[in-house]
Formats: C-alpha cells, structure tokens, sequence
C-alpha cells in the first residue's frame, strides 16, 4: 500500500494500518488524501467488493463491500464524485463498465485498452459498480421528456440474448413512469444493466449500472 497527503506520500511512523482500517492521526481541516492498494479478485471468496467469478470481474459493494476495495469510509450518508479508469487485456475484458458516462476509451501496446468512466452526481460507496468480461448488448435508445437523449443497453453473456427484449421495454416503461409520476427525468447519457450467472444477489440498483442474475428474470426500475 501507498499512500500520499496533499502529495506527500506517508512514512511509517505517519499511520497506522490495521486488518480493518488505515489510522491517519494529524491531518488538516482539508485534505487530499491518495490510496493505492494491490487487491486479489480471484482469490475473493466472500462475493464482496471487487470479485472473480467464472470469466467475470464484477462487483457487489452493498452494504460496505467498498472497503474490500480500498479504504473507505463507506456510510450511506457520505457521498462523493467519482471517476474510474479501466485497464486491462482486451482479449480477456472486451467489455469494461462502471457508473456513469463513458467519458474516453482508448487502446494501448500489447493488447490492452482502458476506458473511464464519470458519474458527476455524488453518491455513497454502496452504490459502485464495476463490470469486466466478454458480454453482448441489447440496446436501445430513450427519449427524456425535456427531449434528451439516453442510450440503452442491456448487457448478457451471448446464451441470454433472447432474453432481453422485455427487460428492455421493462426498462423504458419504468423511466418514463418516473417521469410522468414523480417528474424524475434521468440524468445520465447511458443506462446500463448487466445480467449474469456470476453476480452473488438477485439485483442491486447501483447508479446506472443494474447488476442482475437472468435466472431470476428481474423487472429492472428505476432512474
């Protein structure tokens, strides 16, 4: 583990890390505070935080799975912006989602290429996703009601294709039920749900990124 205060990185003696926590004693009213951290997703057994499953990296953060992650203070009450960068082997990890919009996607030597992602509404740590694999997509297009565009797209390994008309009418009947009965119009340039075998839950309803198993057939909602 490293990590830096206002660009400084930390010696030793500056903190404490625990099995639970990392303990900085003196630090300013403000602050900005770096954390690298080297995790295992293939060795994660307990199906929280960021884990390998079969030939997918996915995550499951509800209730305080974000501290499987990194450190975190990861309460419902504490929110925050956040932006995620993805590298990885193409070949292996096609597909690379997280919240919000897809801000930039490149390529890179030797096979690998990255994305990143922002989500610019703050939210609590819960509702962090992160998805990696070889998926197929099902889209679509929605028209807000102040005539705002939102792409669509449900993505499934390639058995569940057939599967995915309804959630998608599903998916577009909720938001414009949002609209018309609670004046909820989205605020997003992507809806992304994932469906697959690997996810540990039923559903999760992390921000603009829907994680769900196909064997249960959920009806997603929701903006």
């Amino acid at each position: 583990m490293v990590s830096s205060l206002d660009g400084r990185e930390l010696q030793g003696n500056e903190y404490l890390r625990t099995d639970k926590a990392l303990l900085i004693s003196k630090v300013p009213e403000q602050f900005d505070l770096e954390i690298e951290v080297l995790i295992h997703p293939d060795k994660n057994t307990a199906l929280e935080g960021l884990y390998h499953s079969g030939r997918l990296l996915c995550t499951q953060c509800e209730a305080e799975g974000f501290r499987r992650i990194t450190y975190y203070p990861d309460r419902p009450d504490i929110m925050a912006v956040f932006t995620v960068s993805i590298e990885a082997e193409k070949a292996d990890w096609p597909i690379m989602l997280s919240n919000g919009n897809l801000e930039q996607k490149g390529q890179l030597e030797n096979g690998r290429h990255w994305v990143s992602w922002h989500d610019p509404h703050p939210k609590p740590a819960h509702l962090f996703a992160m998805v990696a694999g070889d998926l197929k997509p099902v889209s679509d297009v929605f028209t807000t009601c102040s005539g705002k565009r939102v792409d669509l797209h449900i993505w499934v390994e390639e058995k569940d294709l057939s599967y995915c008309d309804h959630a998608m009418v599903s998916l577009k009947n909720a938001m414009r039920w949002d609209e018309e009965v609670y004046g909820l119009e989205y605020d997003l340039d992507l809806y992304n749900i994932v469906a697959v075998d690997d996810f540990n839950m039923g559903a999760m309803e992390n921000k603009s990124l829907n994680i769900g198993r196909p064997s249960q057939r959920p009806n997603f909602s929701g903006s």
